[in-house]
């Protein structure tokens, strides 16, 4: 079985290694805590690599990328590298992603002090779901993400526009 199969895949490991399980129910169970996921539980039972080595990919690409490059680098780990959190893995660098999104507003409104804003993340977000359809054909809500907000950012860009 392929570990890109994730559901398939989790629910191997948790039955081959929680021995004499009779139903589904014992494989969530972890030291008397039972796991909303099996996914959570195989990471309780430490069966699944953490986002770690992920992280460090990305930051590392963050100091000497461009941030599209890093959007892409992310939409590839999400579509081919099974990230177990990743949602967490997009909070920790979101803001490397978004970098030129925001200097291109400052830029196009001649104001230096423009912060990051829920809509230049959903800018970022879009780009990244646009490249994950282009790989896998697969929206980010199906990759445990965020689902960007389309139609606040066509309101944005004319709002932009406008003022």
């Amino acid at each position: 079985m392929h570990p890109n199969q994730d559901e398939c895949f989790i629910l191997r490991m948790l039955v081959v290694n929680v021995p004499s399980s009779t139903s589904f129910q014992p494989l969530r169970l972890v030291n008397g805590v039972t796991h909303a996921t099996f996914r959570s539980a195989c990471q309780a039972r430490n069966l699944l690599e953490n986002d770690r080595h992920l992280n460090l990919c990305i930051n590392g690409t963050s100091n000497t990328s461009h941030p599209n490059q890093i959007i892409a680098l992310f939409a590839i780990i999400l579509t081919t590298g099974s990230p177990s959190s990743s949602t967490e893995l997009w909070k920790k660098h979101k803001s490397h992603m978004a970098d030129d999104i925001v200097r291109r507003i400052c830029k196009e409104n001649s104001n230096m002090n423009m912060n990051f804003t829920a809509e230049i993340y959903n800018e970022a977000l879009i780009m990244i779901e646009d490249l994950c359809l282009e790989i896998a054909n697969i929206v980010l809500i199906k990759l445990g993400m965020p689902s960007p907000n389309r139609s606040a950012a066509a309101s944005f860009n004319v709002e932009l526009r406008r003022e």
